[in-house]
């Protein structure tokens, strides 16, 4: 069996509990553990199964990625970046590149400083790993976001200098931002271990409660604030004055929809003229986000158990996402949202002085339901609970490591959330507070987790605790009204086709990926390939899923 938990387990357990006496409780936590044991293994396996293909699907991305760089460091060597820049002062003083480029997850950027002392970041969208089509509006936002918290709120966000789309940089570098450096240390060079000692993505454990309280406390500050804009619609912000002219879509540019696009090759965008009237709509079109992936996504399941679980699983969570949203503000009152908004957009004084001084990188910004700003954070650990680091069961008795720092560290939140939300002016009614923790309560803590990111698994972190919150029978009632046998075995079947083909085409691209690291094949010849097809599906459609 590929995938999933084992059926046989748990008619086990149910025989157990039909016996008497202590061998029948033996046999039942023997079984619960063999359970346990064979869905962990189980994981292990698609873990590896999801990292090696999703490793190989991005050899393109990474190929056009690696030219960028080439381009970039060509541009500079050749003496054109640091003129270009200087276009951009008011005075056109000359500038010099400081240090060496500074890389995030969907950006890279240099320091450079001008005659007068005065140091601005140039930042570029990172080729490969943000979408071409949707690069230029990705900065748009990010843009109009800086100006907004700059001129309603006393968040640190660095000044816009100058920023433009791929069409107006003459260097062929992509969409820029050029703002104002920020002098510091970044959050995450503090709290988390540094690459090469430890992977981690978790906060390290040794970082004292008080420091976390000293973030915490801030971070608060600066969503108190953000939660004082109202806005009348879900939807796109609007393009900046200065920038080309015309209306951004109706639908936002989020983390999600570009993750799903950008690394499974699936548009779940839809009709983007089309806005949403209430929350409830808005999740609705985000929960089929994930069944859009799971379908036309060619490798989006590792065998049939693990595609007919997913395709009811995915189902049921549509139908539940539509009792979680928070009647109060399910029409009005939408707030501003960035999806990757963590810990590593913080830059703080130093070491010694945790005062933030910056916050940066607020991509994937757009107006959203209030619940989605005022929810119990996904980033109190600073790592997304869905990565495998937080892998452990919901029931795990006593719990893991990893659930017992994350409700310590809420819990530590709510606390100064409150303190702050008490001297703030403007938040007497306690609004922020009030819908935390109704996430919390209410369980659609989880939910939110879910709704801003992809590619999930019933058995990740903030999934197993949505159905733990909601209970094994009302889960089991949701899911019975989607498992229709016939249907099932039918997109498993299609499904194993689709992969089977995926993993022909996987091998083809892993030989010419061999050629290229041998010198036998240039990175130009391997994207040329690419963009001609040699790479593409041929899998024969058998009709439509009958799914949605």
């Amino acid at each position: 069996m590929a995938g999933g938990t084992n059926p046989d387990a748990r008619k086990k357990v149910n025989k157990a509990l039909a016996s008497a006496g202590s061998a029948a409780v033996g046999a039942m936590v023997d079984a619960a553990r063999s359970a346990r044991k064979k869905r962990r293994e189980l994981k292990e396996e698609r873990d590896k199964g999801r990292a090696e293909n999703e490793a190989k699907a991005k050899e393109k991305a990474k190929k056009k990625g690696q030219l960028w760089v080439d381009k970039i460091n060509e541009t500079h060597a050749t003496g054109r970046l640091c003129p270009w820049v200087s276009t951009f002062h008011p005075k056109k003083l000359p500038c010099q590149l400081e240090g060496t480029f500074y890389h995030g997850s969907f950006n890279a950027g240099v320091k450079m400083v001008f005659s007068d002392g005065t140091a601005w970041m140039v930042r570029f969208a990172r080729v490969g790993m943000v979408s071409d089509d949707y690069a230029d509006e990705k900065v748009a936002m990010e843009v109009t976001t800086l100006r907004l918290l700059r001129d309603k709120t006393t968040i640190p966000v660095p000044k816009v200098q100058a920023w433009g789309s791929a069409a107006s940089n003459s260097l062929g570098l992509g969409p820029f931002i050029i703002m104002d450096f920020i002098d510091g240390v970044s959050l995450d060079d503090i709290f988390h271990h540094p690459i090469a000692e430890n992977r981690s993505r978790l906060v390290k454990e040794d970082v004292s409660d008080s420091d976390i309280e000293v973030i915490y406390r801030q971070i608060a500050n600066f969503l108190l604030q953000i939660f004082q804009l109202d806005f009348d619609q879900i939807g796109s912000l609007p393009s900046p004055e200065d920038g080309p002219q015309g209306s951004t879509p109706a639908r936002p540019l989020t983390f999600k929809a570009h993750t799903i696009l950008q690394d499974g090759g699936v548009d779940t965008f839809g009709d983007r003229t089309k806005g949403f009237e209430t929350a409830t709509d808005y999740f609705q079109y985000v929960t089929s986000q994930d069944w859009e992936q799971l379908v036309h996504q060619p490798n989006s399941i590792d065998g049939p158990y693990n595609a007919k679980n997913k395709y009811v699983a995915f189902q049921a969570l549509k139908s539940l996402a539509v009792d979680l949203v928070n009647a109060q503000y399910d029409r009005h009152k939408f707030k501003l949202i960035c999806d990757d908004f963590g810990l590593g957009n913080f830059i703080v004084r130093s070491r010694e002085d945790l005062t933030v001084v910056g916050v940066v990188d607020l991509e994937w910004s757009y107006i959203g339901p209030a619940q989605l700003l005022a929810t119990a954070p996904w980033w109190l650990l600073g790592d997304r609970p869905g990565n495998e680091e937080w892998d452990c069961d919901a029931d795990d008795e006593p719990p893991c490591e990893v659930a017992t720092r994350y409700f310590r560290y809420l819990d530590i939140f709510i606390r100064v959330l409150e303190e702050e939300e008490a001297i703030l002016p403007g938040h007497e009614a306690k609004g922020f507070s009030s819908l935390v923790k109704w996430s919390q309560s209410s369980g659609a803590m989880w939910l939110h987790m879910l709704l801003t990111t992809s590619f999930h698994d019933i058995h990740t972190f903030p999934f197993t605790h949505l159905l733990r919150h909601l209970g094994a029978s009302e889960w089991e009632k949701r899911k019975n009204q989607f498992e229709n046998e016939e249907e099932l075995e039918e997109f498993a079947a299609r499904k194993m086709d689709e992969l089977n083909e995926y993993d022909n085409v996987l091998e083809k691209l892993e030989k010419d990926k061999e050629l290229v690291d041998s010198g036998e094949m240039t990175k130009e010849e391997f994207l040329a390939r690419a963009t001609t097809g040699s790479y593409s599906l041929n899998v024969v459609s058998r009709g439509p899923i009958t799914g949605e």
